[in-house]
């Protein structure tokens, strides 16, 4: 018998294959949701603290790469705090 060799999958797939919808209605042409989409203006010229960048990549659990994926991350501010 071959093994498969599936990926371990995350209790978070759960959300589906349009979580682009969700995040971003005005550019997937759903208006009325939300005034400008989630993370348009989450950092701008004023914003303090250090830049960072997160580069990855997500895969199912075959192993292909998933195109459409969300990724939560929760940081600080430059103070320390949450809002």
């Amino acid at each position: 018998m071959q093994q498969l060799g599936y990926l371990k999958e995350t209790p978070s797939q759960t959300a589906g294959p349009y979580v682009h919808i969700g995040l971003t209605p005005n550019f997937c042409d759903i208006s009325g949701v939300y005034d400008t989409d989630l993370g348009i203006g989450m950092v701008d010229d004023k914003t303090l603290g250090e830049r960072i960048t997160v580069t990855g990549r997500i895969f199912d659990g075959a192993g292909a790469l998933v195109r459409d994926a969300v990724i939560e991350i929760w940081q600080a501010d430059s103070a320390g705090l949450y809002n």
